[in-house]
């Protein structure tokens, strides 16, 4: 579940380097970093491209050519400067507070401008090193060094907001929309977790530190967990005045899993704008744009579904799509399918209507009797798909798992044409491990298990941060906490329901395919299931 013993090693060597500082991490070297545009120096950091928007051009391994888009500096040293690790290779790291500061292991001076300038260029190091293969060697004018070094000079300078001497703050967001039950079920987990790891703890701020004068002691690492509720009501256009209200008045180090049957747009983008790391909420849909990097989900939910039916689509090709959908979440879902779909040129013919009326049964059934070559996607709920009983849908159709539920019982109408069912999680009735450690561990606890997979899950949030939080010892900064997840592809072990989870670089969905199963005589068939990656 924890990093790897190189990671632990890296970490020593950061201490170390705190203790050869006087752990001054507040105070900020004058002498660089004076250049007026730091936007200049991010898009190199991160992006790899030059203030022209152009790709930055290095040599690697002695004589291979590469572009910074292929090979950013954030792609070895990480997002916060931290370092990371490589293979066998330790990447040190490059933050202000280290670069232009004496290191300890190995000894060397600190960093100006120049020198800087020289390893960029030439690989050489203040003390006339040469560093090895794996690091590029870039072609920059003084100018592009000179805003590199401003962006180096203040990146992961102190602690992020949220954390003070003795507490680290978290927050759990969950909107108006998420039954009650499904509610307190979740934060009866998240509640139990975190009072726990505090009693656990509870020594911790006790036991002396490293070092024997007051230059070279560390201030501890213990924080006490607090874990508010931000619950968020009205339309989703509210919700980003509300979250910087709450913001405002009681800054968080980190979102804590999260619940929403909407959008987590709007949420999701007020942790980008804030870089504020947003683990793992139970949502439906995303709606995650290209780039973010604070928010790590399970998968992209119903947005996911639209893709394994999209794919399924195009191997069994039919004239047109019926969707059939009420809410916001599902109707994201059909727009979702429909964009997909116009790239095999499959018009869809959408049937919405609101979550409070009845499903108009009988358009609908007209609709697949005019249409009998057509597909019909229901974005729909067990509720609503109980009005279909009794009358015949003509047609191939296709169900998702999400609005579904965990029961499949009972949950799917007759129809006279094929079935299938859009499947993002394990397979039923597949031996999950990871769901046997929770129950017993929620078994031992008292908690009830009413809502399984966002328990589950809200219990595998948890597990994440804890382990984070603790690779991270007392360098409380976002951007290394999500760096240090990005290598800490072990711990996915623990997460029930999804199969074949992955963590990685740039990894922001944990679950990145799913199935699409028959469904017979009124149940999922899972023999000669096939994976999809869309």
């Amino acid at each position: 579940m924890s990093v790897s013993s190189m990671f632990r090693s890296w970490v020593a060597m950061l201490l170390l380097a705190m203790l050869m500082m006087g752990c001054d991490s507040a105070r900020q070297d004058n002498e660089v970093g004076d250049a007026p545009d730091l936007d200049d120096g991010r898009r190199m950091y991160q992006d790899g491209k030059l203030p022209s928007g152009e790709p930055l051009t290095a040599i690697v391994a002695g004589d291979v050519p590469v572009l910074g888009t292929q090979f950013s500096c954030e792609s070895c040293h990480g997002r916060s400067g931290m370092g990371a690790s490589e293979g066998k290779y330790i990447v040190p790291p490059i933050a202000g507070q280290f670069l232009f500061a004496p290191s300890p292991q190995p000894a060397r001076p600190a960093y100006t401008e120049e020198s800087l300038a020289r390893l960029l260029r030439e690989g050489m190091t203040p003390d006339g090193r040469y560093l090895g293969e794996l690091m590029p060697l870039y072609k920059l004018t003084d100018d592009e060094i000179t805003a590199m070094t401003a962006y180096l000079a203040r990146l992961s300078y102190s602690n992020s907001p949220g954390v003070d001497d003795k507490i680290i703050r978290f927050a759990t967001v969950i909107t108006e929309d998420v039954e009650a039950g499904e509610r307190t079920a979740v934060l009866d987990v998240l509640n139990t977790f975190v009072g726990e790891k505090n009693s656990n703890t509870r020594l911790e701020s006790e036991r002396w530190d490293r070092g024997y004068t007051p230059s070279s002691r560390l201030a501890t690492v213990h924080r006490d967990w607090v874990l508010e509720e931000w619950t968020l009501t009205g339309p989703p256009e509210s919700w980003d005045k509300q979250l910087e209200q709450r913001y405002r008045e009681a800054p968080v180090f980190a979102m804590l899993s999260g619940l929403s049957n909407d959008s987590w747009g709007p949420i999701g983008r007020f942790c980008e704008r804030h870089e504020i790391a947003c683990l793992f909420p139970g949502t439906r849909v995303t709606d995650a744009a290209e780039g973010d990097f604070y928010t790590l989900y399970y998968s992209r939910g119903l947005e996911l579904e639209a893709d394994l039916i999209a794919n399924h689509l195009a191997a069994q090709p039919v004239t047109e799509v019926i969707q059939v959908f009420c809410g916001a979440a599902p109707a994201k879902a059909a727009s979702a399918l429909r964009s997909s779909l116009q790239t095999e040129d499959l018009a869809a013919n959408d049937l919405g209507f609101e979550c409070d009326d009845a499903l108009p049964v009988a358009e609908l059934i007209e609709r697949s009797e005019s249409l009998p070559n057509a597909a019909i996607v229901l974005w729909l709920e067990q509720e609503h798909l109980a009005a279909i009983e009794g009358g015949l849908l003509s047609g191939r159709v296709y169900f998702s798992s999400t609005l579904l539920g965990e029961e499949y019982d009972r949950a799917f109408p007759s129809v006279t044409g094929p079935a299938f069912m859009a499947h993002p999680y394990r397979l039923p009735g597949q031996v999950d491990p990871a769901m046997a450690r929770f129950e017993a561990w929620a078994k031992s606890r008292g908690i009830d298990m009413t809502a399984p997979r966002r328990q589950s899950e809200a219990f595998f949030a948890c597990l994440v941060l804890k382990d984070a939080v603790k690779h991270i010892g007392r360098f409380f900064i976002r951007e290394f906490m999500l760096d240090m997840l990005d290598h800490a592809q072990s711990i996915v072990a623990y997460l029930p329901y999804y199969p074949r989870p992955t963590l990685g670089p740039g990894q922001r969905f944990v679950n990145k395919g799913g199935y699409v199963l028959p469904i017979v005589d009124g149940q999922p068939v899972t023999q000669d299931a096939t994976w999809i990656l869309p």
